[in-house]
């Protein structure tokens, strides 16, 4: 049995390359034939694009693959990203009311979410930021990656080494509520097409910059490995022995003696301006190796032994 792992479809933006029924079709079968039995698949965030487009168009444009996924009958794990964030503001708003209805009116910080959600008619169980699975004697961690170094994490550590200047440490809850307050701005400017080019603008100069940042090198997950064992010490998470995420559109893999197997998935979305070495790439993880795919490709990227129990 197997779980397979796809990350950044970015539906709603006419860069998603499963935009097409078709193409959704032959990613089906491909996970039928090389997936040895899958038992679940995890969606790594940013599966809707609610920064750069409106709700509705990312839930309309998604229709057909959520349809194909229900056809399956699988559990479905859905881990949301920094794009769709706004699908967690909904549900931490919703037991707010609750809450409020009740007369609880203090104040809760819940450092993992999880709760179930219909989206295009397929049950999901939903979480945010990470979600954890123990099987066959190892402890596997999914999360989207936007907490990780890149230039939204550059920023933050400006803000808390000013905080630690003034005696004050930047806790979780913090780092969150900071994270909400940006990203609910971008949301809430999807309605407006100046500003989605506006903002467009902006991440392709922060992409400039966190190329120039320090430590240069070529493969992307080794570049941030640091930051990966730093997260799952800061969050309590330990011990883990693989690490799956997204965000970068990067597929790559690295490991290190004294830290996890950490592999990105990669993405289902064209990039703007830099040709993407390894397009529509997904992962897909049996009881002793994990392999990196890309779709169309009848080989895998890379086939890497998982570590020993």
């Amino acid at each position: 049995m197997s779980i397979i792992a796809i990350s950044d479809t970015h539906f709603g933006l006419s860069s998603s390359t499963l935009r097409q029924d078709k193409r959704v079709d032959f990613l089906i079968w491909e996970m039928w034939r090389y997936g040895d039995g899958c038992e679940e698949i995890v969606l790594l965030g940013d599966i809707l694009d609610l920064w750069r487009s409106r709700p509705e168009s990312a839930v309309r444009a998604s229709r057909y693959f959520f349809q194909k996924l229900s056809e399956l009958q699988l559990r479905i794990s859905y881990v949301i990203g920094n794009h769709d964030h706004h699908l967690t503001i909904m549900t931490r708003e919703s037991e707010l009311m609750e809450r409020i209805a009740r007369g609880d009116l203090f104040s809760v910080y819940t450092p993992n979410l999880s709760w179930s959600q219909s989206i295009n008619g397929l049950m999901m169980n939903m979480h945010y930021p990470t979600y954890a699975l123990r099987r066959k004697g190892r402890r596997y961690l999914f999360t989207h990656g936007h907490h990780l170094d890149g230039i939204q994490a550059r920023s933050l550590s400006l803000i808390k080494g000013m905080r630690k200047l003034r005696g004050k440490e930047m806790t979780p809850a913090d780092l969150e509520m900071m994270m909400a307050y940006t990203y609910e701005g971008i949301y809430r400017s999807s309605l407006f097409g100046r500003l989605v080019g506006l903002e467009e603008g902006l991440w392709k100069a922060s992409r400039l910059f966190d190329r120039m940042g320090p430590g240069l090198v070529r493969d992307p997950v080794k570049r941030q490995y640091r930051s990966i064992d730093r997260f799952i010490k800061d969050r309590g998470l330990s011990p883990v022995d693989l690490f799956v995420y997204g965000d970068t559109h990067r597929a790559g893999a690295y490991g290190s003696c004294d830290g996890p197997l950490a592999m990105n998935a990669g993405c289902f979305a064209r990039s703007n301006g830099r040709r993407l070495e390894t397009p529509n790439t997904y992962i897909i993880i049996s009881d002793d190796e994990i392999c990196l795919r890309e779709m169309g490709r009848r080989d895998p990227i890379r086939r890497l032994a998982l570590p020993g129990r």
